[in-house]
């Protein structure tokens, strides 16, 4: 990995999905803002860098949004790569709420998967951090 991202000190790699989970819970947690779109990237020794990527005030719809996220993970994700393997990237709406899945997260869960397949991206999860707490999408 590179000097620009280097590992957040003393936490564990994010082995598992529970892993994954588990970090999209402390970080953001039971909704405080409503519509912000976390971008949680991982280098590929499954560590998560020092860096978090707010995105605020999203849409209810992810619409053309998701072209532009496309850009800037396209722009970062080569600085997460290691001798391991490439980066990837976690995906967390954050809405009020409760946490029960909307057809609009769903939405938003196709929108960043079908994103992230076509520009060649692996993403660990998609998940919604609602008033309620965090639920996986994808």
């Amino acid at each position: 990995m590179t000097d620009l991202m280097p590992p957040a000190p003393d936490l564990p790699p994010l082995l598992t999905d529970d892993d994954v989970r588990d970090r999209v819970e402390s970080l953001v947690g039971a909704a405080r803002a409503d519509r912000t779109l976390w971008l949680v990237p991982i280098d590929g020794d499954l560590r998560q860098p020092p860096m978090l990527i707010p995105i605020e005030d999203v849409p209810y719809l992810p619409g053309d949004l998701v072209t532009g996220l496309g850009t800037v993970i396209a722009g970062f994700l080569p600085a997460l790569t290691t001798d391991a393997g490439p980066g990837s990237v976690v995906f967390v709406l954050e809405r009020f709420g409760p946490a029960t899945v909307h057809p609009a997260d769903r939405d938003w869960a196709e929108a960043l998967v079908a994103m992230c397949a076509a520009r060649g991206v692996i993403q660990r999860g998609v998940f919604t951090a609602t008033s309620a707490g965090v639920v996986r999408l994808v």
